[in-house]
């Protein structure tokens, strides 16, 4: 339990600056060795700590105790066209950002285990530069949000396992943008002439999931989890600077209260000779928790002191499938594929902020094992569809080419 303590106090510090990407805002990259089968399975494969995340009930598979430490980089890239006012213009989106994830577990006895684990569930960052044509709307959106999780499993007998997650969840965001040339100030238009806007708030929540497990034999298994809504209450600052306007300029107190939606997750897995099969359908209740996002702020940039953003997002489906070739008891090797449905299914709904659509993904991956140790690299490419931002009347633009790669190494020690 020492060593474990001491791992987790660093991973702690270097799961804060996580920033992540995703559909929906969603993520899954808190495994490596799952990556390279699209997270297919996850929750009860049993071959690294990450159940301790997906359903903790899966806690049980580890029969020694140990811990994890994953790095994950994913690259954005996406082609920008001009609509309407903006015909013609391009732009582009480019960039990489990291993602870790760590986990720990020590097991009590043969039937009750304990687990901590630090990840991001959710998360997103779409940057663009300074002088593209939407700037006025949108440059940096950046959400971090990471989970302090303490879970425990019990097996109840041959077949059944169950498990609870308790989660401490921090939430921090940050957005930036250009002043429009021309505003509506206290009632009349004025040129504004410029400067940056730039919004930041940060909040703690608590949360929970729930688990369970069964075994048919030692080949074939089923597993559930639930994780629960969490309402987050973020508060911050509303930054104005650089506007010939003064009455403009100037830092003021900001509040959001963002909720993070329930999910419902199935995965099944079947051994036949030396192949593993997996898949997992994920439901997520985003109608419940998302339908829009309001800052409040005394700004004059703001009417009536707030800006409702009007979402409206979907539920959702995410389904993947992969497999598990055990070449030997050193070598695994691993694919998959996946679709990540998207919440936001109309131009109208959709921001430059979140230019979310329907994605597809395939992956492969590998484990190394030698004597305590485990190493995992896996790799991931997702193709999304083309899709028309028009939530932003004064901004809108066609996405093409949307893609993204993620690449993950991961070193898993038991004790």
């Amino acid at each position: 339990m020492k060593r474990i303590s001491k791992y987790l106090v660093g991973l702690a510090v270097l799961a804060m600056t996580a920033p992540a990407l995703a559909g929906g805002y969603q993520l899954n990259d808190y495994s490596v060795t799952g990556l390279g089968r699209s997270y297919a399975g996850q929750g009860i494969m049993g071959d690294d700590y990450s159940a301790i995340a997906f359903n903790p009930a899966g806690m049980t598979l580890m029969k020694r105790s140990g811990v994890q430490q994953s790095f994950s980089m994913i690259n954005l890239k996406a082609d920008l066209r001009g609509v309407g006012a903006h015909a013609g213009e391009k732009a582009k989106m480019d960039f990489w950002q990291p993602i870790p994830a760590g986990f720990a577990q020590y097991n009590v006895n043969d039937r009750l285990s304990l687990g901590l684990g630090i990840y991001a569930p959710y998360g997103l960052k779409t940057e663009y530069k300074a002088n593209w044509f939407g700037s006025n709307a949108a440059i940096l959106s950046k959400l971090d949000i990471v989970d302090f999780n303490l879970s425990a499993a019990y097996k109840i007998d041959d077949h059944w396992s169950v498990g609870a997650s308790a989660i401490l969840r921090y939430i921090y965001g940050r957005m930036t943008q250009s002043v429009p040339l021309m505003l509506p100030v206290r009632g009349s238009l004025q040129p504004a002439g410029g400067g940056e806007i730039n919004f930041n708030v940060h909040g703690w929540t608590q949360t929970a999931a729930l688990g369970a497990m069964y075994e048919v034999d030692k080949n074939t298994r089923f597993g559930l989890s639930y994780r629960l809504r969490s309402a987050q209450r973020a508060k911050g600052l509303f930054k104005v600077s650089g506007n010939n306007l003064q009455i403009l300029n100037g830092v003021t107190d900001v509040h959001a209260n963002p909720d993070l939606p329930e999910t419902i997750t199935f995965s099944a897995y079947h051994r036949y000779k030396d192949i593993g099969f997996s898949g997992t359908a994920r439901w997520t209740h985003w109608t419940s928790s998302f339908p829009n996002f309001t800052i409040r702020a005394n700004s004059p940039l703001l009417q009536n002191g707030e800006k409702n953003t009007d979402y409206r997002y979907q539920n959702t489906w995410t389904l993947t499938a992969g497999a598990d070739y055990y070449y030997n008891k050193n070598w695994t090797f691993r694919l998959g594929g996946g679709w990540d449905e998207s919440p936001t299914h109309k131009p109208e709904r959709r921001t430059i902020r979140i230019p979310d659509n329907d994605r597809w993904w395939m992956s492969v991956g590998a484990s190394y094992i030698r004597d305590n140790w485990q190493l995992d690299v896996a790799y991931a490419h997702m193709i999304g569809k083309t899709g028309l931002a028009m939530e932003d009347t004064s901004v809108q633009a066609k996405y093409k080419n949307m893609q993204s790669h993620i690449l993950g190494i991961q070193v898993q020690y038991k004790f």
